[in-house]
């Protein structure tokens, strides 16, 4: 028995990720489709080929560089300390209260994360002006993002803890994720 609840979950998450991709939404942000928004093949919003949108150049983008997005010195972005950006303290924040933010509503609308091929890595729900939710691609809640600076926002796991790692916008249609040295991932939002 348990052997078939396994499968049939499998199966809803597979037919859940490929109805995704059949969106005519998703289709919208679908870097596959649409070459603009494609960073391996649009150099104004990659990174490595643009310098204005790359951290390691562009200080002010970078918290291991300045002071003012970084959450372990300026306590007005950490989420642990101004518990507003906190959604484990703030009802608002968390998909647990409100359903609408969760990817798999109905009525859901947001962004989608892809990886370095392009495939639906995740999702990404815009609470409010300065948290965004993130999930997998299975549509677990597994962290958020806050922003730090007019281009970017710091990522913090569902308990609160910064993981070192921030997107930066990418001037045109979404964000890039950095890991913790300021090193594209190549994982892109849009």
């Amino acid at each position: 028995m348990r052997g078939f609840v396994l499968f049939t979950v499998f199966l809803f998450i597979q037919f859940a990720s490929l109805q995704a991709q059949d969106d005519p939404v998703f289709r919208k942000h679908d870097p596959r489709e649409d070459p603009n928004i494609n960073p391996f093949r649009n150099n104004r919003i990659n990174p490595d080929s643009n310098l204005s949108i790359n951290p390691s150049v562009n200080w002010n983008m970078n918290p291991l560089k300045d002071d003012q997005v970084n959450p372990m010195q300026n306590s007005s972005i950490n989420p642990m300390i101004n518990l507003n950006l906190n959604p484990q303290t703030n009802e608002v924040l968390n998909p647990v209260f409100m359903k609408s933010l969760q990817p798999s509503n109905r009525t859901w609308r947001g962004m989608f994360i892809f990886n370095d091929s392009n495939d639906l890595f995740g999702y990404i729900s815009v609470a409010t002006q300065n948290v965004m939710i993130s999930f997998d691609n299975n549509g677990t809640w597994n962290g958020y993002f806050v922003k730090a600076g007019q281009m970017m926002y710091n990522y913090f796991t569902v308990p609160g803890v910064w993981t070192g790692m921030f997107l930066c916008y990418d001037n045109s249609s979404g964000f890039n994720l950095f890991d913790k040295s300021g090193k594209w991932t190549h994982i892109h939002i849009k």
